[in-house]
């Protein structure tokens, strides 16, 4: 049986309202406690706010892409910890490359599977 620990918050980031809301309630009916961001600059606002335990971001969005939020995030000693999921339609061997160099805890493919997500965010807050 799955442990969803009530205290580790997931910031979800992605500029496709349809998406976002699909994978926000989805992870909410699975009984995760997630917030959302429209995009990379409310989620820089977020982080500092939501201090989450994990970040989910699209990788294509308009202005700041994915990989630029996960530098910027980073970039600040007290974010370095907060582990990245890329959720992306971008399913190409070179951008997932770059997403594990650079850092990422995983990349997943959209359309979004909840089992795998859910598997990758138990996993990855350590539950």
């Amino acid at each position: 049986m799955k442990h969803v620990p009530p205290d580790k918050l997931i910031l979800l980031v992605d500029d496709e309202p349809a998406i976002r809301d699909a994978t926000l309630f989805g992870l909410r009916d699975r009984g995760f406690r997630v917030e959302a961001a429209d995009g990379a600059e409310s989620a820089l606002k977020a982080v500092a706010r939501l201090k989450p335990s994990i970040i989910i971001s699209d990788l294509v969005m308009p202005g700041t892409n994915g990989f630029e939020l996960f530098q910027e995030v980073h970039k600040l000693r007290e974010y370095r910890s907060i582990p990245f999921v890329f959720l992306t339609a971008v399913d190409d061997y070179y951008a997932k490359k770059f997403g594990k160099d650079l850092g990422g805890a995983a990349y997943v493919t959209k359309p979004v599977d909840l089992d795998e997500l859910e598997r990758i965010l138990l996993d990855k807050m350590g539950t």
